[in-house]
């Protein structure tokens, strides 16, 4: 699932940005620009990990694995910011292994160890999916995209050889720019917002403010930071939640994944969400998408995925009663989200 950072911000400096509609533009940037502070004198370099392919192109995709070598293949579409990795996990891939599935967790453009992709579309993606699927010898496969990740998995539904492509499933996924903001609390809303407004000064925030931690050699500085930020901004479920061991621990590496090359990819995965994907969902006609959301999810709604079920040919949405964007993402609701992908 998604990191928090892009609400981390907001949650941290909104009363700064938002809370005051006399607040002008100037001074807003001033305001930004006094938090992205430089850390001089660090040795900093990538602390990314990962497979790699090198695509027809000459770029490189990095992915990872885990669970049954020779499950059942699954393809997870991270969120946003995140990574691949997180299939890595001790929980995801003890899942894995108990159902014979095999994750491949991809990283985008400009994460962990996939080169960057100038101008990239939402509908450029599956190409680079086709021929990682090609490489890895796979004619059988399914996807499960997850938060931000939702139209490169919409996507590839669309283009991706349906003789190959044996299911699809969304869990907390983000709607379509045009189903708005409903359902979102209101520091999501402001976040989004801000990135509207400010592409630039959030983009240099994140430079100044995670990218040293993400890359220097030790990550103890890096998480006391995100656990001193989990304990700050969040409470009850969610809290406890990312505060377990096993969530703290891939909180960390996923940070290590999306800022190894820098804070570009965290801006263009925002952008590529705040637009058109550059289709219709009624232009897919792949059946019966499986879509898993939290009733409680205030960071990609239920209202989102209601409307995505709306257009979707006959797909099966399913809500969990309590469940929030990240309460969601647990061994037993993952075992079912599966189950139910591969219809077992």
């Amino acid at each position: 699932m998604a990191i928090p950072s892009s609400t981390s911000f907001v949650r941290f400096c909104q009363k700064g940005i938002t809370a005051s509609p006399s607040f002008g533009r100037r001074t807003q940037r001033s305001f930004l620009a006094s938090l992205a502070r430089p850390k001089d004198g660090l040795k900093l370099s990538s602390q990314a990990r990962g497979n790699t392919f090198n695509l027809p192109s000459g770029r490189m995709l990095g992915y990872h694995s885990s669970g049954d070598p020779d499950g059942v293949p699954v393809l997870y579409f991270h969120g946003h910011p995140d990574s691949g990795i997180q299939v890595t996990g001790h929980l995801e891939s003890t899942v894995a292994r108990s159902l014979g599935v095999r994750w491949i967790g991809l990283d985008r453009p400009g994460i962990g160890l996939s080169s960057p992709y100038p101008n990239q579309t939402v509908l450029d993606y599956p190409a680079d999916v086709q021929f990682l699927v090609e490489h890895l010898g796979l004619s059988r496969y399914y996807i499960l995209g997850t938060s931000g990740g939702t139209g490169f998995t919409l996507a590839c539904a669309k283009n991706l050889p349906k003789d190959h492509l044996a299911g699809v499933g969304i869990c907390a996924g983000v709607g379509p720019y045009e189903t708005g903001w409903d359902g979102l609390s209101e520091a999501n809303q402001k976040g989004l917002r801000a990135w509207e407004q400010y592409p630039n000064e959030l983009e240099e925030y994140f430079t100044n403010e995670y990218v040293p931690l993400a890359q220097m050699a030790d990550a103890g500085a890096l998480r006391e930071r995100v656990k001193s930020d989990f304990q700050s901004w969040f409470s009850g479920r969610d809290r406890e939640s990312l505060l377990q061991e096993g969530a703290l621990s891939m909180a960390v590496d996923v940070y290590r994944q999306v800022y190894a090359q820098g804070a570009r990819a965290h801006r263009v995965g925002v952008e590529l969400n705040l637009r058109s994907w550059g289709f219709a969902l009624e232009d897919i006609d792949y059946p019966r998408i499986k879509l898993w959301y939290g009733e409680k999810d205030v960071n990609t709604s239920p209202e989102m995925g209601r409307y995505m079920a709306s257009k979707l040919p006959n797909s099966r949405y399913k809500e969990y009663k309590g469940e929030s964007h990240f309460t969601i993402w647990r061994k037993e609701i993952i075992e079912e989200m599966l189950k139910e992908l591969l219809d077992r």
